[in-house]
């Protein structure tokens, strides 16, 4: 009995498992990111994304997006985009028809005076009905830029809440060299686009457009070429513009993520080895955290992007809308109406355009922004 009992195998416990709280720390992370988000952009985020998704709460859906959910309906976001559309459509061509009946009066007029085209009535209703056209007309495209400065501005307040917090989930997540590298150039890039675009494009385009109309009512002066010009010179720095900036956060991002990656091995490493007993728990505690930090940080990248992604949503759908009306008016008056009528219609148009594309490349450059942020990873 002895013998057996000293030869016998013994006890095999099992061994103790650690316990997960990766969940309580995402829940905890979730809180945190979002109650800043919402303290700094927080009546942004939700009146953009509020249409698409109903009952939106920034800090439900950071925890869905961690998740590996992305709480937002597609009927819903068609249903808002559809009435974006048809209802900024109607109110544009409600301004165009006045536009298209003071075409066709100037074209009545013209064929009643026909005899007299070198009188002065015959000038006096061609410029009368022009008047009316160009001040109906400017009066449309006016109110587009004004929502296209609105959304600008609206990204900017966004984009200068979201990088610190997105740099600050970089730096839970491990990355702390990527976060120091592109803190101060992502912000200096954040004011010198809104500042180009608000100081030095978006007059031009309203120079262009009005040199466009100029060239449109005067037979003496010609300015038609310096025109499209403007708008050249507009159209290829703003492509210059995003092309130099993906070509930047990239290189940024690529030369910093090696970096980040032997500072993380050299932690565990110094955790796991030059700590007695308690080295390797401490590591792997560590490495939970660092695992949840990422989770957040793409949760956090993920609402951004949908984020600015709403906030361009409606008003680049208005603005489209308008340009069909405006293209379609021009259409429609080139053969009743005289050349200087569609000349004017058509510059406006392509100022409006113009605008429109200012507002895609600022949006792109902060999504691009915001991606390359979510693919740094350690």
């Amino acid at each position: 009995m002895i013998a057996a009992s000293l030869f016998a195998a013994p006890p095999v416990f099992a061994e103790e498992q650690p316990a997960d709280y990766s969940g309580e720390i995402i829940g905890g992370y979730s809180e945190f990111y979002g109650q800043r988000l919402e303290s700094g952009a927080g009546s942004l985020i939700t009146s953009a994304v509020s249409p698409y998704a109903d009952g939106f709460s920034v800090k439900e859906f950071l925890r869905r997006a961690a998740a590996g959910e992305i709480p937002l309906d597609i009927k819903s976001i068609l249903a808002e985009a559809g009435r974006a559309l048809f209802g900024r459509a109607a109110a544009a061509a409600k301004s165009m028809a006045g536009v298209l009946g003071a075409a066709v009066l100037g074209a009545f007029l013209s064929g009643a005076v026909s005899g007299f085209e070198k009188s002065g009535a015959f000038k006096a209703a061609s410029y009368a009905c022009l008047i009316a056209v160009v001040s109906i007309a400017s009066a449309v495209f006016y109110e587009c830029l004004v929502k296209i400065v609105g959304a600008v501005e609206s990204l900017a307040v966004f984009m200068r809440c979201a990088v610190p917090v997105m740099i600050a989930a970089l730096m839970s997540s491990g990355a702390v060299v990527s976060a120091s590298a592109l803190e101060a150039p992502l912000l200096a890039v954040i004011e010198i686009s809104i500042s180009l675009i608000k100081s030095l494009f978006l007059p031009l385009v309203m120079i262009g457009a009005g040199i466009g109309i100029v060239n449109s009512m005067s037979e003496k002066l010609k300015t038609k070429r310096l025109a499209e010009f403007i708008n050249g010179f507009v159209k290829y720095g703003l492509s210059v513009l995003l092309m130099i900036f993906v070509a930047f956060a990239g290189l940024s991002s690529v030369a910093a993520s090696g970096a980040d990656a032997l500072t993380l091995k050299l932690t565990k490493f110094a955790s796991s080895n030059l700590i007695p007993l308690v080295g390797g728990i401490l590591s792997d505690s560590v490495e939970t955290v660092l695992r949840c930090g990422a989770v957040i940080k793409n949760a956090l990248g993920v609402l951004g992007i949908v984020s600015v992604a709403f906030m361009v949503l409606t008003p680049i759908i208005e603005i489209a809308a308008v340009l069909i009306v405006f293209r379609l008016t021009a259409a429609l008056c080139e053969p009743i109406s005289s050349k200087s009528v569609t000349e004017c219609l058509t510059c406006m148009a392509d100022g409006i355009a113009a605008a429109m594309s200012m507002l895609i490349s600022t949006s792109v450059m902060f999504i691009i922004m915001l991606t390359v942020m979510i693919n740094i990873s350690v």
